[in-house]
């Protein structure tokens, strides 16, 4: 934030608009007994809270969203860690999608289980983990997990089992209840799995679950928007020969090159690893519901203020971009003023505001990219 000071003036620049909505996590550590070791969880809960914050940010949503956690100490486990969201009461009666508790807070603002934890964390530190952001080739990059996990508790996970099932046992063929990332998922050509019955096709899905690396064989992901991010195909979805529960159908396809190196693959390997969504990932978001951030890069621009008799000169100078102008008297209540654009890089744009040269007060004034 820039500031200047003329006289009683303060001039203040923002590259991101006050208040900006995000998605905040809060966790309860109470049956997470490593992250309170005296030695070593003050530094586990700042890495695991530093992700959580940056993968909140990319989110347009306000909500806050409470994790419990729980962490074991198995060297011998293949398992690193797991996030996931609670489920709301389903009516008898009710076919179709639905979010879990996480997702339903954060679209809809509805907190289906009060006071309850809207989901789960649970991390294993018999793995070597490095919770800093350089991120040793021996040792796992602990943020980049966590946030791939808590992804899965915020929608991007199936909830078809490996026979075909929903989570109350409906067999295929017939109408069951399904996660929003369900209803795009479809056959290696694109062909969604879940008609518009909520019916599941059996044959369909026994053949692509377990048929192996895309775009030729297995699942893939046909939601508009990830089909337009990936040059108009459906996105594979990991599709092993032989079924992984957890991983199957809820992951990008680690058998896919061109999918490589993205945060939502199945596997993982010690060293650096992504922590940014690739813009197919961010699409298969907006497919089940969010409305993410702006992504545009903040300008580099300042706001300079210059007295001319009975006017106040405000002039934003630098990268190209739109500027909202305010002011206020207290830095609380903002009136808008106008709309400047600046049209290249290293351009400038001026406003001109009556100044009262009696009581010598002009109050402050704030320009925020747009």
């Amino acid at each position: 934030m820039f500031y200047c000071r003329a006289l009683l003036i303060l001039a203040l620049f923002s590259a991101l608009p006050p208040g900006r909505a995000a998605v905040v996590f809060e966790f309860d550590y109470s049956a997470g007994h490593e992250f309170l070791d005296p030695a070593a969880g003050a530094v586990r809960r700042s890495a695991l809270e530093s992700a959580a914050a940056s993968l909140g940010a990319i989110f347009a949503h306000d909500a806050t969203i409470q994790l419990a956690v729980t962490s074991s100490n198995d060297p011998q486990g293949d398992l690193l860690a797991s996030a996931s969201s609670e489920q709301p009461e389903i009516p008898f009666d009710f076919f179709g999608y639905s979010p879990g508790i996480v997702q339903q807070k954060i679209l809809q603002g509805i907190d289906a289980n009060g006071a309850a934890a809207d989901g789960a964390v649970d991390v294993n530190f018999g793995q070597p983990w490095d919770f800093g952001d350089q991120v040793s080739p021996n040792l796992f990059d602990f943020k980049a997990t966590m946030i791939h996990e808590i992804l899965h508790a915020v929608g991007f996970s199936s909830s078809i089992f490996e026979d075909g099932a929903d989570g109350f046992g409906t067999p295929p063929g017939e109408p069951g209840v399904w996660s929003p990332f369900d209803e795009f998922i479809a056959g290696p050509t694109g062909v969604s799995l879940i008609d518009d019955n909520y019916a599941l096709n059996g044959p369909g899905w026994a053949s692509a679950s377990t048929g192996g690396a895309s775009p030729r064989a297995g699942l893939t992901f046909n939601g508009p928007n990830a089909m337009a991010a990936n040059g108009g195909q459906p996105v594979g979805l990991y599709s092993p020969r032989q079924w992984d529960e957890g991983s199957s159908g809820s992951h990008l396809d680690d058998d896919n090159p061109a999918l490589a190196g993205m945060l939502m693959l199945a596997a993982t390997d010690t060293g650096p690893n992504t922590r940014e969504l690739s813009a197919i990932e961010k699409a298969m978001l907006e497919d089940v519901g969010y409305t993410l951030a702006s992504t545009a890069t903040p300008a580099n621009a300042t706001l300079t203020i210059r007295q001319m008799g009975s006017t106040i000169k405000l002039t934003i100078e630098g990268n190209r971009g739109t500027y909202a102008v305010a002011r206020s008297t207290d830095l609380n209540n903002w009136v808008p003023l106008t709309t400047l654009t600046i049209s290249q890089n290293g351009g400038s744009t001026s406003y001109d505001v009556p100044f009262n040269t009696t009581t010598n007060r002009a109050g402050y004034f704030s320009a925020t990219q747009q």
